[in-house]
């Protein structure tokens, strides 16, 4: 089986000649081809470079879109900073005040420069994949992208005590999800994944989540043409899974590595696929047979879960992972079959 049969089968719950796995390396093929970070970011052929060097290297069974979440923030107005061995981080959001929204310019996605970026790494990267590996393109729900627009506590300032000028922001963040969204898939991802962090209990309410969040994530997710898989945006999800479990078209989750396999399992019960939980930006600390064994401990405990991709956890795998490591992880998940 090639890398693309192996995850879809692994999505369905089919038959596999052995687990698929993945690392989120979208940082690392800088690294792997000595690309400066602002031209790693900003030029999609020196992307495409430094993936086509991880799927050499790392051999990992699904590729991702840059991850590169600010891009969106960006395409709404606010200003980023490059960090050294680090994705650019969020250096002043486009507004400051809540009653600035309504007069927010909403990104032109066909003309933007940081989301052609993005779209043209999508499809130099499928076209490269030759349908033979998965594209996972990354972008942030509409729940939690107003955090790069306005900033994490303006947002949840605007959240807990301005409903008013909450739904004049989703009005424009849903609409956007669903456009963006479609685009990344009509631009050869595979499918989409959702880094979510205002969306779990653990920063807002049960009460809020049900009242507020899930309503707008069914909006958005019913209108997606193709699967969403949910990602815990570094916080563990497993006791809050039922929550999630009727939005549509979402096909699977990535854990935290706190998470435990067996609560999130009995929690959403089957035919949604399990992607994790090796725990990715703190890979660079360990040694390659302490990962190995981790691993294998993993893989022996999900043998009979038909919907179970092992990968790492969080966001990317850090620049100074040594690449021993990246290939303990996948030598071992190829080993164990």
């Amino acid at each position: 089986m090639n890398s693309m049969e192996r995850v879809l089968m692994a999505m369905k719950g089919g038959k596999i000649d052995r687990r698929p796995v993945t690392l989120i390396l979208s940082l690392y093929g800088a690294r792997l081809t000595s690309c400066p970070l602002k031209e790693y970011y900003t030029n999609p052929r020196a992307y495409l470079e430094g993936q086509l060097a991880v799927i050499e290297q790392c051999r990992p069974d699904i590729v991702f879109t840059p991850f590169v979440l600010t891009a969106e923030g960006e395409a709404f107005g606010s200003e980023v900073v490059y960090i050294d061995r680090n994705p650019p981080n969020l250096k002043k959001p486009a507004i400051t005040q809540a009653g600035s929204i309504s007069a927010l310019p909403e990104p032109d996605i066909d003309s933007h420069p940081r989301l052609l970026y993005i779209r043209e790494a999508t499809r130099l990267l499928a076209a490269g994949c030759q349908g033979k590996r998965p594209v996972a393109a990354t972008l942030l729900s509409p729940m939690d992208l107003p955090s790069l627009i306005m900033g994490i506590e303006g947002w949840l300032d605007t959240i807990l005590f301005d409903p008013e000028n909450t739904r004049l922001m989703l009005d424009k963040t849903v609409k956007y999800f669903i456009e963006w969204g479609n685009t990344l898939l009509a631009d050869g991802a595979t499918f989409l994944v959702i880094p979510s962090v205002f969306t779990n209990p653990n920063i807002l309410t049960r009460k809020m989540v049900k009242e507020i969040v899930i309503p707008v994530l069914a909006e958005a997710f019913q209108e997606i043409k193709g699967p969403l898989v949910f990602h815990h945006g570094s916080n563990p999800i497993a006791k809050f899974m039922e929550i999630y479990s009727s939005l549509p078209n979402v096909a699977g989750f990535f854990l935290d590595n706190r998470d435990s396999f067996a609560e999130a399992r009995k929690t959403i019960g089957q035919g949604k696929v399990l992607f994790g939980n090796i725990d990715g930006p703190n890979l660079w600390r360990l040694k390659p047979e302490t990962i190995r064994t981790e691993c294998r401990k993993l893989l022996e405990e999900r043998k009979d879960d038909d919907h179970f991709i092992i990968a790492t956890s969080a966001t990317d795998v850090a620049f100074d992972t040594p690449v021993e490591n990246i290939v303990a992880m996948v030598e071992t998940v190829e080993e164990f079959g």
